[in-house]
């Protein structure tokens, strides 16, 4: 009767060895799912920590308003400084272009202060800085990127500082390409009066002259 089942058995054994190997490999599986998923949430927890959602969203948010006022305002320095370029070019004045170049550069420091007081503004009345004189201090030194003094923003909100300076970086960086197109235009009147003011050129005296 036992040497019956032996074939039974030999036909059975493979099928529940394949089965168990199955059930390893997907346990094996399960676990290594179950690790990345902890892995991965360990990571995103790290980068929030570094992060944080509501800074991103809130300096994000500022960054892009400053880059909106900041391009408003360089075109209308730009056009300003084109139509008096035009019209200086017809009576060329090395005092005309000075001037120029002087109102220019007021402007842009007209318009980098604004930005600071929208800065300052916005920390005022988002609660993260308690008086307009410390916002004031705090965003001026942060959108220089000289530095924030000894003001700290309240914890969690410690990378809208960063995000400040980083606003900074760029517009003080789209400032100066501007100027270096300001200064051109001022230097061409230069040119432009030099040319006008300089002697006629002798004719030709000779044998050969005609």
């Amino acid at each position: 009767m036992s040497e019956s089942l032996l074939p039974a058995q030999a036909v059975a054994d493979p099928q529940g060895a394949a089965a168990t190997a199955l059930r390893n490999t997907l346990s094996s599986g399960a676990q290594g799912i179950t690790t990345v998923g902890s892995d991965v949430a360990q990571f995103l927890q790290h980068l929030a920590q570094v992060l944080p959602a509501a800074d991103v969203a809130f300096g994000g948010g500022m960054l892009m308003l400053i880059i909106l006022i900041h391009a408003t305002g360089v075109r209308t320095v730009t056009e300003h400084v084109a139509k008096r370029s035009r019209i200086i070019m017809l009576r060329p004045k090395v005092w005309r272009a000075d001037l120029l170049m002087t109102t220019s550069i007021l402007l842009l420091l007209a318009l980098h202060l604004t930005e600071t007081v929208v800065w300052a503004s916005a920390l005022v009345y988002s609660g993260l800085v308690p008086s307009w004189r410390a916002a004031g201090f705090f965003a001026g030194n942060t959108y220089t990127t000289v530095g924030y003094g000894t003001f700290v923003l309240p914890t969690g909100w410690e990378m809208v500082a960063p995000i400040i300076a980083i606003s900074g970086l760029f517009t003080f960086g789209w400032s100066g390409s501007v100027l270096v197109d300001i200064v051109a235009r001022c230097q061409r009147i230069k040119d432009a009066l030099a040319d006008r003011l300089a002697p006629p050129a002798e004719a030709p005296s000779g044998p050969g002259a005609r």
